[in-house]
């Protein structure tokens, strides 16, 4: 575990020319999860290119959406620490409905694979409320780097960016890994719905309300 000083970092918004190293810290950050686990079948040979792929198509279409990327980044060498990838250009995304994005995920996921996470996104999907809102669709920390206060630092910069709008009721981030709910409950989140995945699974959908929400006229 390398020692950082928060002095030393800078939060800033990322382009895809950082996609190699989101990609990589990603995979670090959820190849043990267990959603990603039970998602993409770690008892199979081949998990790691999997949840490979799995990554790279998510940040591709990420970016493609034109939709926030924060990152904690080292001011010396540049290197990303931490990202955060912030759904916020459209209510909800019916993610079935994009079909290059199935088809690619399909060719290196596998057809399983891409039938659950789809099904897993769209459960949390339905979940949310019809009310515009932002929610965290993927985060990590370097593992190098992790318990030294870059994720609190990265999660109140997108806490930021929700009290700047007005309009957004607040922010959701799912998680099927018990040991974070300490840590979002520390941010002021709060449980807000439970997703079964699996025969010992749940996904559990945490909630942070938006202290300036402001409710709009019918």
């Amino acid at each position: 575990m390398a020692t950082i000083d928060l002095n030393d970092v800078e939060l800033m918004a990322l382009d895809e020319r950082c996609s190699r190293q989101a990609r990589s810290l990603l995979y670090h950050s959820y190849k043990d999860e267990p959603t990603f686990k039970y998602l993409l079948d770690s008892s199979r040979p081949g998990y790691k290119q999997r949840i490979r792929a799995t990554i790279r198509e998510l940040i591709r279409l990420h970016f493609e959406r034109g939709e926030t990327v924060l990152g904690v980044v080292h001011k010396q060498d540049r290197r990303v620490l931490g990202v955060a990838f912030v759904s916020d250009v459209e209510l909800k995304m019916d993610i079935s409905r994009q079909f290059l994005w199935r088809l690619k995920m399909t060719l290196t996921a596998g057809f399983e694979g891409t039938r659950r996470y789809i099904q897993y996104f769209n459960d949390v999907q339905s979940s949310l409320p019809n009310k515009a809102h932002r929610t965290v669709s993927l985060i990590g920390i370097h593992p190098e780097f992790q318990k030294q206060g870059l994720g609190r630092l990265l999660m109140e910069a997108v806490h930021q960016q929700v009290s700047d709008d007005a309009q957004s009721i607040g922010v959701f981030l799912d998680t099927g890994n018990t040991r974070y709910l300490t840590f979002y409950e520390s941010l002021g989140y709060e449980r807000f719905a439970d997703i079964k995945m699996g025969n010992d699974l749940t996904e559990v959908v945490l909630f942070k309300a938006n202290p300036n929400y402001v409710e709009q006229a019918a």
